[in-house]
């Protein structure tokens, strides 16, 4: 693969592909890294990916918020012939809702904000293990995402974990970061199938197998047939 960057109003973007126009690109969460989803690659032949700025050593933009990142994710999407179909989790794939794409598979992404105590558990390990998590990266949370569902503009496939969020409690990973209320506004949206299969938060690493079972028809609907 070969890194693009792409010159946006917030600062350049970055993307890796085998090519500079993809059919599917992948856009990984927070805190996460694109070569993470590498194996990704063995299902979907010439997947590139996304880099989150500020992860995956992509260079910052001049804004830390959703609005900005979104902005500039978008901007690149004027360099391709065709618009890409995007596979994204987690913090990723509420990005990806803003954006201009053939269709859209979207992994567990978040909405409302008040109940993340998965992830508030993971920042403070973290930084007990000496992990830097920045301040402004954190900050990201502290509102919820609902307005994502006035910007969904392509055909969305939300997939979800079966674990439960509620109640807090000791359990190993984390669980789905969607509250039955969540999954029931995206499964409401016109454009939106919603479906929930078995795993937690980090679907495309525990259940790649449901994940690609739950996709299939979905893509090749959206002009994917591998």
């Amino acid at each position: 693969m070969k890194n693009f960057r792409v010159e946006t109003p917030h600062g350049s973007v970055v993307f890796s592909a085998d090519s500079p126009n993809p059919r599917v690109l992948a856009i990984h969460g927070f805190l996460r890294q694109a070569d993470q989803l590498l194996p990704w690659r063995e299902r979907i032949p010439g997947l590139g990916f996304v880099h989150l700025p500020g992860h995956s050593n992509a260079p910052d933009l001049s804004e830390v918020s959703v609005p900005a990142w979104a902005a500039s994710l978008d901007a690149m999407m004027d360099v391709f012939e065709q618009p890409p179909l995007l596979i994204a989790e987690s913090l990723g794939a509420v990005i990806a809702m803003h954006l201009r794409s053939r269709a859209l598979i979207a992994v567990e992404p978040l909405l409302s904000t008040h109940s993340l105590w998965p992830l508030h558990r993971a920042i403070r390990r973290l930084r007990a293990q000496g992990v830097e998590v920045r301040a402004d990266h954190e900050a990201l949370f502290g509102r919820p995402f609902t307005d994502v569902l006035t910007r969904i503009r392509a055909p969305t496939l939300v997939l979800a974990g079966m674990e439960p969020l509620l109640p807090p409690r000791p359990v190993e990973g984390a669980p789905s970061l969607l509250s039955d209320e969540d999954f029931a506004a995206y499964a409401g949206h016109r454009l939106v199938e919603a479906r929930r299969i078995p795993g937690g938060h980090a679907l495309l690493d525990e259940s790649p197998g449901q994940v690609i079972e739950a996709a299939a028809g979905f893509m090749a609907r959206h002009g994917y047939l591998g």
